[in-house]
C-alpha cells in the first residue's frame, strides 16, 4: 500500500510516541493509540519503553496499522425518487 510506503520513508525508525500526529500529518491520533495499546489491541513489539517516554518502533507498528486501513468507498448519494416531485405537484 502506497500510504505505508511513504510512511516507511518519512518515520525515522523509533521515535517518541507523543510525536506521532506531528510526523503523520495527524493522519494517526496518539491518543487514539494509547487507548488501543491499553486495551492490547496493538502489538507490544510497536513499543519501546525510555523512563517514562513510550517510543514507536516504526516498521513492527506500520505492519500493524497497516491491517487497519482499507480502500475508501463513495458513499452512494440518495437519487430523489422518480415521479416524487410530479406527485407532489399535483396535489
Amino acid at each position: 500500500m502506497q500510504v505505508i510506503d511513504d510512511l516507511r520513508q518519512a518515520l525515522p525508525p523509533v521515535f517518541a510516541g507523543t510525536a506521532m500526529g506531528q510526523l503523520t500529518g495527524d493522519a494517526i491520533n496518539w491518543g487514539t493509540i494509547q487507548n488501543k495499546r491499553c486495551a492490547r489491541e496493538i502489538p507490544e513489539a510497536c513499543f519501546i519503553r525510555s523512563g517514562a517516554r513510550v517510543l514507536v518502533v516504526r516498521d513492527p507498528f506500520l505492519d500493524w496499522w497497516a491491517t487497519t486501513l482499507t480502500e475508501a468507498k463513495r458513499t452512494p448519494t440518495k437519487q430523489p425518487r422518480r415521479g416524487h416531485n410530479a406527485a407532489t405537484e399535483a396535489a
